[in-house]
């Protein structure tokens, strides 16, 4: 470390990279990678720091890529079932000694981190800047975490935080530090699933410099979860199509031997099925979560669209995790002057696998239990309800689906709950309005259910085709707050009313959806199931 012996200050600069780049970059040393600046007071060292998310290509070579990555003698391999919680005694008294003092005084960042140098519970490097790195480092990592809750270091969680961070500055990064040579930074690797403390400690080692490379099969970017690296500003991330649930590490290479032809149909397939290109393999992006853009159409729009598949609809895209879908809410107020026309568009909106024709109502039942407790055990640190809390949670009745499907519509109710587009009813407050969504749609109908299960997002958009007679009761406010859910997923959504009496609109404003105005009206009009021609029954 003599090298830094010189300089009064550290400055990791992140090297910016395209594809596999990043392999070659951490083959290099020090002063062979740009930039690398060695001014008078400053020196400028070229960091690799990744979030790798997904799987590019195939799943056994993602796994003995890994495997050859730990056995290099500057990497040191970091998940939730290898980190060293070991803690000694007298050091965990003394933590605690601080925090009480934080808790009678509370303490600035600065003198909390004073306080913990002060009880020697901070590594120690011979080098002054490396010392000096240490504590700056440190210091930007907790101001983070006081920015993120509300608290600050009185939130519950930062005992928690604070007491890994110690133990992990002590267990793998004082090692590293032992290690660390003149030429070389040393590099971390982190696979698979974190916790809040392990993603803080990810962030501080890639403020100090180390090469740091998180790879996670499944695409989940626990950095992003915690809210901290948003710009991207301090690791390059990428996102690959291909999402799987992690295995355990592997500690060996797998013995499978991909033949030619198949190396090249992945080949083939990599080439092809990208964010960036309108051909979609089956259930490509089933990890992503959907996103509804409602469209805003004529009366006869309506019924083009809703033929499309997704990925041609306007304003299809896919973001990051997110597929954007465009999708129809309407409602079909009266009856048209051309009748025939009028009953056959209605029976080509009610054709295919993925439509369900509702002709009684409700749609789904009401909740009644007071699920307070439940809305608030769910809630993030900002208010929001947490997909992963709510999918943990005893109420969560879609454990079976894939994951990917239960983040989509957990993430879709937490964006319901969160933005409220029901009417309030009487003196009912926002937090009264959020807490009733969240309530009724803690139970899916299981025809929902199923729908859902098909739904392969930039391919057949499901529908969901319902006919209001005016006879019965009607579209009730549990029905709307489903409805809703299901427009945030992207479901297509079409009410025929031929009463023109209003429905929806006593539950949902309707600046939500379109209200298509027909000619006439008719009362108690019933739907009849069409008859079939004698001569379509030969040619079904």
């Amino acid at each position: 470390m003599g090298a830094f012996g010189q300089y009064s200050k550290i400055n990791p600069v992140l090297i910016s990279f395209k594809e596999d780049e990043w392999k070659n970059i951490l083959e290099k040393k020090r002063a062979e990678r740009q930039p690398f600046q060695a001014g008078d007071q400053e020196i400028s060292i070229g960091q690799l720091a990744a979030r790798l998310l997904g799987i590019r290509g195939d799943e056994d070579e993602y796994y003995n890529e890994l495997f050859e990555l730990s056995l290099k003698p500057f990497i040191y391999v970091l998940d939730a079932a290898s980190m060293n919680k070991e803690i000694a005694p007298e050091q965990f008294q003394a933590i605690q000694s601080v925090l009480l003092i934080n808790q009678n005084e509370s303490l600035s960042v600065n003198r909390f981190v004073a306080f913990l140098e002060g009880k020697q519970l901070i590594p120690v490097h011979e080098n002054s800047a490396v010392n000096r790195h240490i504590r700056e480092c440190l210091i930007h990592t907790l101001q983070e975490f006081a920015k993120h809750h509300h608290d600050g270091f009185k939130h519950p969680d930062f005992r928690r935080v604070i007491v890994d961070l110690i133990k992990w500055m002590r267990n793998h990064m004082e090692p590293a530090l032992r290690d660390m040579q003149d030429d070389r930074m040393p590099a971390f690797l982190w696979y698979g699933d974190g916790n809040k403390s392990e993603g803080y400690f990810l962030y501080y080692l890639t403020l100090f410099g180390f090469d740091v490379l998180i790879f996670h099969p499944g695409g989940k970017d626990l950095l992003k979860e915690l809210e901290l690296d948003p710009e991207h500003n301090l690791m390059i991330v990428q996102e690959h199509s291909i999402n799987k649930e992690p295995r355990a590490f592997p500690k060996g290479k797998s013995v499978r031997k991909a033949t030619v032809a198949y190396q090249a149909s992945r080949e083939i397939e990599r080439i092809l099925h990208t964010d960036e290109t309108p051909i979609f393999k089956p259930w490509q992006y089933r990890s992503y979560q959907p996103h509804s853009i409602t469209l805003k159409t004529t009366y006869d729009e309506l019924f083009l669209v809703s033929r499309e598949k997704a990925f041609i609809r306007p304003n299809f895209s896919i973001e990051g995790n997110k597929v954007h879908i465009p999708s129809i809410f309407a409602k079909i107020s009266g009856i048209s002057e051309n009748k025939r026309e009028y009953w056959d568009r209605l029976e080509e909106m009610k054709e295919g696998e993925l439509t369900l024709f509702i002709r009684y109502f409700p749609l789904t039942a009401n909740v009644g239990a007071n699920h307070q407790y439940h809305y608030h055990h769910a809630l993030n640190a900002d208010g929001m309800l947490d997909p992963e809390k709510m999918m943990k949670s005893v109420w969560w009745k879609l454990g079976q689906l894939p994951l990917g499907v239960q983040q989509g519509v957990a993430s879709a109710i937490s964006r319901v709950c969160g933005h409220p587009k029901l009417l309030a009813e009487g003196s009912e407050s926002l937090s009264d309005i959020q807490l009733y969504l969240f309530t009724q749609l803690t139970v899916l109908p299981a025809s929902v259910v199923a729908l859902l299960m098909k739904f392969d997002y930039p391919q057949r958009v499901p529908r969901i085709v319902m006919y209001n007679s005016g006879s019965g009761s009607g579209i009730t406010r549990p029905d709307a707050a489903l409805l809703l859910l299901l427009n945030e997923i992207g479901i297509d959504l079409v009410l025929y009313n031929p009463s023109g009496l209003r429905d929806l609109e006593m539950y949902i404003d309707e600046q939500y959806y379109d209200v298509h105005l027909m000619e006439h009206v008719e009362f108690d009009c019933e739907y009849k199931e069409p008859k079939i021609p004698i001569w379509r029954r030969f040619f079904k």
